[in-house]
């Protein structure tokens, strides 16, 4: 069974890929609508497992902060990936951020994880 680490990394991932908007990527934003739209759903599920469950339960430690953040963060990148364009402008306007956001948010569950 995998930790559930290495599944948030996952999803982090796989939403980080699928919300970028980056030239190089071009071929993951022609994926079928309803492929896109179930990627969408798992980092949702992920990203809502880490806000509801794990960071609830755990806000007074380290990881249970990481959680609450990735989480949230997470949650507002499966938004971009099913329609960004329905998002108010401000949330349209702070996507980079966002994504880098996230992307550090990986890279500390990944580093982790390797390290153990």
């Amino acid at each position: 069974m995998l930790p559930m680490g290495t599944i948030m990394a996952g999803s982090m991932l796989t939403g980080l890929l699928l919300a970028t908007r980056l030239p190089v990527l071009r071929r993951l934003q022609k994926l079928p609508a309803w492929f896109r739209n179930t990627l969408a759903f798992v980092v949702f599920a992920a990203g809502s497992w880490n806000v509801f469950w794990y960071a609830l339960r755990h806000l007074d430690e380290f990881w249970g902060v990481a959680a609450l953040v990735s989480g949230c963060l997470m949650l507002l990148t499966s938004a971009y990936i099913v329609n960004a364009k329905c998002l108010p402008r401000f949330l349209q306007k702070i996507r980079p951020g966002v994504l880098f956001l996230l992307l550090c948010c990986s890279v500390l569950y990944g580093v982790t994880i390797y390290r153990l």
